[in-house]
C-alpha cells in the first residue's frame, strides 16, 4: 500500500484525521462512534491484515448468499452452461474428469460473468432512476413556481379589481353636482 505523504505539520489540529493520528489512538472498526473520527482514519492508522479480513466472514453469509441481488440468476445460468458444456465434452468423447473440470470451470466463469453483467445493469438502472427522480423533482419545482406566479398574478388582479371597484363605489357616492365639475 502507498504511504500517506501529506505533511501533517502544516495542517491545523482541528482536522479530525490529524487529531486522531497525533493522539495515537487506536480506532475500533467495529464501533467507530467517535464523532471526531472519519471512516478513513482507521485505514490511515492501522493496516488491515488477512486474518482480520477472514474473521469478518461468517457462515451466515454463505447461508444467505442466494438472497443477494443477481446471485440466483448467475448460479442458474452457470449451472446450465456447466452442464451443457460438460455434456458436450462427454459427447465428444473426452474423459469424465476432463469433462467435469470443463463443466466446473464453465460454471464458475459463466456465473461470474453473469453476476457482473447483472450488477452493471443494476448500477445503470439505479443511475437512470436517480436521473429520472431529479428530473421529476425539477419539473415539480418548476410547476410549483409557475403555480405560485399564477396565484400572485391572480391576487394582484383581484386587488386591482377591488381597488377599481372601491374607486367606482366612492365615485358613485359623490353628489351629482360634484360629478359635473
Amino acid at each position: 500500500m502507498a504511504e500517506d505523504a501529506r505533511d501533517l505539520s502544516t495542517t491545523s489540529n482541528t482536522n479530525p484525521i490529524v487529531t486522531a493520528r497525533t493522539r495515537n489512538t487506536t480506532l475500533d472498526p467495529a464501533n467507530p462512534t467517535d464523532p471526531k473520527v472519519t471512516p478513513n482514519d482507521y485505514a490511515a492508522t492501522q493496516q488491515a491484515t488477512l486474518s482480520e479480513a477472514v474473521k469478518t466472514i461468517h457462515t451466515e453469509d454463505f447461508k444467505k448468499v442466494h438472497l443477494q441481488p443477481c446471485v440466483r440468476n448467475a448460479f442458474l445460468y452457470g449451472i446450465i452452461a456447466g452442464i451443457a458444456f460438460g455434456g458436450l465434452k462427454l459427447v465428444l468423447r473426452a474423459p469424465v474428469p476432463n469433462a467435469a473440470n470443463w463443466a466446473a470451470g464453465t460454471f464458475a466463469g459463466t456465473s461470474a460473468i453473469t453476476y457482473e453483467v447483472c450488477q452493471y445493469r443494476r448500477h445503470k438502472e439505479k443511475a437512470g432512476m436517480r436521473r429520472v427522480v431529479e428530473i421529476i423533482d425539477r419539473k415539480k419545482a418548476e410547476r410549483e413556481k409557475v403555480l405560485v406566479e399564477r396565484k400572485e398574478v391572480a391576487m394582484r388582479a383581484a386587488e386591482e379589481r377591488a381597488v377599481k371597484k372601491e374607486a367606482e363605489r366612492l365615485e358613485s357616492l359623490k353628489p351629482w353636482y360634484k360629478k359635473l365639475f
